[in-house]
Parts: structure tokens; C-alpha cells; sequence
């Protein structure tokens, strides 16, 4: 967690599958611009980490700690794909935990269909993994290398397993009240029809940004960020902190 002022907000982060990478330190360096105290949590390890709501309780309470530590005025959840499915899941537990405003912005994000499914790599072979990670820029010579793939690939379909549960269990949750959506024109496995039926499962408030890039968005975007993080907090009210 990173040093700020008291009565700063707070943006909790979670990764893509894989974890890291360019789109979420580009979520953190742009709360972190805003002054923003920025937690960094891990999407959960497994479905029985999500089953048995020892990964919920877990991240609830780091917040309440980072929240109570800096006496944050509102909550922002951020996440990265997975990580996306991740800040929702949050946010409904944050919700009957803690008075603090929160408000959530996803990037690449699918929406579960009607029967909680996702476009997924649970079980798509390496080679498959390969075009889809060659598309979005991954290093040629890493996926070449097939050890190299095969850890890569292994590890991608290890969390989408997890991905598939939390797609479940937000498929069958109440709707939520707002939300920010920020696509990527050219993501392939994520195209913008997956992220715009979020449409559908929010009560009042949808915004949905459309920006040229794929899955995973590097520094060229910081402005697309940046209008879709601010639109978040001109809509999330911070809570009055008294002396």
C-alpha cells in the first residue's frame, strides 16, 4: 500500500489471470496521480478460496484496514479482466460491511451470459493461448519457446478456473446500482459486445468506454484511463470525515 494523506481515497487494484502487468500499473500510477491511496489484492487462488469465502473475507479486511488507517472518504475498485470480476465480487460484500461510497471501473471485463459463462482459456490449449497472448503484443520469442509456453498457459487456465466461479457467482447476484466500463476496440477475446451487456446488469448508472487497443492496455492509453477514473469519481461521493 502506498503512503498518502489523511482522509485520502482509496483504489484497491486487482490484476488480470497471470497477475501484473502494463494495465494494471496503469490503473495504480493513474490513482495514484489523484492522491489516492492504492491496495494492491490478489484475485482469489482458487475456487475453494472463492467457495468458501476465505478470499472475500480477506480482502474486505484489508480494506477496512487501509480504509480505517488513512480515514478514506470513498472506496474505488478497479480491476483488469479477471480482475474486474474480482472488484465487483467485492464491492457487494464491501457493501454490507462498510458505510464508505464505492464506486467500481472494470477494463476488459466480460459479462456473464445468462447461465454465468465467460469467454474463458480453462480449456483452450497452449497453441490457442499463444494467438490469443501473440495478438496482444506478448513477446513472439517467449511463446516460441514451448517450456516457456507451457508454464505461460498453465498458469492462464489455472485462474480462469477461478475466473469462471466468480463469473458464476455475479451471474446469480443481485444487479449492481453503477458501474465503469472501459474496452478495448481490438480485444479479440474480450470484444466490446461482452463488456457493453454489463448494460444489463446494472440498476442505474452504466458508462462504457470504447478506446482503440486490445486486452491489455499500456501507456499509449493513460488518457482513456484517466477520463474513465475521473468519470468514476465525479459519480462516487466521498463520505464526510469529522475531526
Amino acid at each position: 500500500m502506498n503512503g498518502s494523506a489523511a482522509g485520502a481515497d482509496v483504489c484497491v487494484c486487482f490484476p488480470a489471470a497471470g497477475g501484473g502487468g502494463a494495465t494494471l500499473a496503469l490503473l495504480r500510477d493513474t490513482a495514484a496521480r489523484r492522491g489516492m491511496t492504492v491496495l494492491a489484492l490478489s484475485n482469489a487462488e482458487s475456487v475453494a478460496d472463492v467457495d468458501s469465502g476465505r478470499w472475500k473475507d480477506r480482502a474486505v479486511q484489508e480494506v477496512r484496514q487501509a480504509v480505517a488507517h488513512m480515514s478514506g472518504r470513498r472506496v474505488v475498485l478497479a480491476g483488469h479482466s479477471m480482475g474486474g470480476l474480482s472488484a465487483i465480487c467485492l464491492h457487494a460484500a464491501l457493501g454490507t460491511r462498510m458505510s464508505v461510497p464505492t464506486g467500481v471501473l472494470v477494463i476488459n471485463t466480460p459479462c456473464p451470459d445468462p447461465s454465468g459463462r465467460i469467454p474463458t482459456m480453462s480449456h483452450l490449449p497452449d497453441r490457442e493461448i499463444a494467438q490469443v497472448l501473440a495478438h496482444d503484443g506478448f513477446p513472439q520469442e517467449l511463446l516460441d519457446d514451448e517450456d516457456m509456453l507451457s508454464e505461460i498457459a498453465h498458469g492462464l487456465r489455472r485462474d480462469a478456473v477461478v475466473a469462471d466461479r466468480l463469473a458464476k457467482v455475479i451471474g446469480s447476484a443481485d444487479h449492481l446500482d453503477q458501474l465503469h466500463v472501459l474496452s478495448g476496440r481490438d480485444d479479440r477475446f474480450i470484444p466490446p459486445e461482452r463488456c457493453a451487456a454489463w448494460r444489463h446488469r446494472v440498476a442505474e448508472e452504466f458508462h462504457l468506454t470504447i478506446t482503440p487497443g486490445g486486452h491489455a492496455l499500456d501507456a499509449t492509453r493513460t488518457a482513456a484511463v484517466e477520463r474513465a477514473f475521473d468519470g468514476l469519481l465525479a459519480a462516487t461521493p466521498q463520505r464526510e470525515v469529522t475531526a
